[in-house]
């Protein structure tokens, strides 16, 4: 990708739960990876969609300054070769324990995305992958002490905050208000049935459907 992040587009991703980071050179994570590493945070929702890289010092300063940031890695791995003379069964073996549906290999590389979000006002919050491969004691990191390829970042737009209100009445019309008062208006002016108060968000959580009668 390319496109400057703007607040439309973080908040299009934010309602998607899409997460995306720029880096320094322009490139940008792969989307898919990124946000499955992000959405592994079980104990937490990151309500930030857009982070940008900086550098390590930026990174501390932001912390000690009660912003939050992110720590990222790609971590590859490999299984060791098992030694020789393992006994596997031969293709006419395999068949008669699996029949014709041949067993998936197991994967013997491949490529863990560890994540970890650090926020003063919330907390610390990691998925496995970076509790498997890194030191929970994240200060190191941050004032240099340790040398490692991690990434740093930042958001990139922090809560852009901008909020519509759609009401879906009974016969699946849609009416889109300015703000919340028009919209009770509105809703208020329909016939005795029932419909459907819709309230994007897109500051600190996801979107929230209310239901009125």
């Amino acid at each position: 990708m390319t496109v400057p992040f703007s607040e439309h587009l973080s908040e299009q991703w934010l309602l998607e739960r899409t997460y995306h980071a720029q880096l320094r050179n322009g490139r940008e994570l792969s989307v898919p990876d990124f946000t499955q590493a992000m959405k592994q945070l079980i104990d937490f929702s990151v309500p930030l969609s857009t982070w940008r890289e900086i550098s390590q010092e930026e990174a501390h300063a932001a912390y000690q300054q009660g912003r939050p940031i992110l720590l990222y890695r790609e971590h590859a791995w490999e299984h060791q070769k098992e030694a020789s003379g393992t006994w596997r069964p031969n293709r006419n073996m395999r068949r008669i324990i699996y029949g014709d549906a041949c067993a998936q290999p197991e994967a013997v590389s491949g490529t863990e995305y560890a994540v970890c979000y650090l926020d003063p006002k919330r907390g610390t919050f990691s998925n496995a992958a970076w509790r498997v491969w890194f030191s929970s004691d994240t200060t190191t990191i941050l004032d240099g002490s340790v040398h490692s390829t991690i990434t740093f970042l930042a958001p990139c737009l922090q809560f852009p905050y901008t909020t519509h209100y759609t009401v879906i009445a009974s016969d699946g019309q849609v009416y889109e208000y300015a703000n919340r008062a028009e919209a009770i208006q509105g809703f208020d002016a329909f016939p005795p049935t029932r419909g459907i108060q819709r309230e994007f968000c897109s500051n600190s959580r996801l979107p929230t459907v209310l239901l009125l009668s």
